[in-house]
């Protein structure tokens, strides 16, 4: 069964069906359903019925991981993002990256992945508004897919553990999307965005300094690489889901802490990579 013949399927039991038997009907059909494609037809059957099918008022989130995990901190975001109106979240993977794969240029593969789901959401919902949250390496596929995609058009965007380069130009590749709707989660005590910026090519350490820049909305936390999903921090609860639900964007409690020169020399987007690479 291919995904189309799944997405017809609901469709046809949705407008077939009488409302007080709607219920048990997609129970029992999902039973039938091939195990590989049971969740799309749950999310399918849960849109229909929490009202968020293709509406001018329909909004996606998707969520996309790093390397070295299979992004388990999505289904926390699903849970927490629960009751939003019209809203749904989307988890997008990718097979397993590497620190090899990191650091070389063998990144393609993950890039067109998540670049042809997302045009796939597009094309099965053209009317809902699509925003994003990517972490680490993730971040860095959204910023390849800005750079390509033209039609490619986000309502909001959040990054965290960023290794996007710190002079990503923004306002070329997301002119759409205003500057408070890019929102840039730094963690002070995240070095792996350093990390990324001084051994390779093609990423930076917008993850630790920030962009610094009026496109972007840097806040501050007081944060490690993956802190953003410690259920200690309620980070998902208290600083993603107002975006959401309320369409603002509260304020972090820190600040950028002071850097020595080593430290921002080697978060330089292009002075960085001097010394690793001499």
């Amino acid at each position: 069964m291919e995904k189309t013949k799944v997405i017809e399927l609901v469709r046809v039991l949705w407008e077939g069906t009488t409302t007080n038997k709607r219920k048990k009907v997609f129970q029992t059909v999902h039973k039938s359903i091939p195990e590989e494609h049971q969740t799309l037809f749950r999310e399918l059957s849960s849109h229909y019925f929490n009202g968020t099918i293709d509406l001018k008022e329909s909004r996606v989130i998707i969520l996309v991981h790093g390397i070295h995990t299979n992004g388990s901190w999505q289904q926390d975001v699903q849970e927490q993002m629960f009751g939003i109106p019209c809203l749904r979240v989307q988890e997008l993977g990718y097979e397993l990256v590497t620190g090899f794969h990191f650091a070389l240029f063998s990144r393609s593969g993950p890039i067109n992945k998540i670049h042809n789901e997302i045009r796939t959401i597009q094309r099965e919902e053209p009317l809902a508004k699509i925003s994003v949250i990517a972490h680490s390496f993730g971040t860095y596929i959204i910023s390849k897919i800005l750079e390509k995609d033209q039609n490619i058009r986000f309502e909001k965007i959040i990054t965290c553990g960023s290794v996007i380069p710190r002079d990503f130009n923004w306002q070329k590749h997301a002119p759409h999307t205003d500057s408070i709707n890019i929102i840039n989660d730094v963690g002070t005590k995240d070095l792996w965005p350093v990390i990324a910026n001084c051994s390779t090519l093609g990423y930076g350490a917008s993850g630790n300094q920030g962009f610094r820049t009026a496109s972007v909305t840097d806040r501050y936390f007081n944060y490690g690489h993956s802190d953003f999903f410690e259920s200690i921090n309620e980070h998902i609860l208290k600083y993603w889901r107002p975006i959401f639900e309320d369409d603002t964007v509260p304020k972090s409690n820190s600040k950028l802490p002071k850097s020595s020169v080593l430290l921002l020399w080697f978060c330089h987007s292009r002075k960085g990579k001097i010394l690793p690479f001499a």
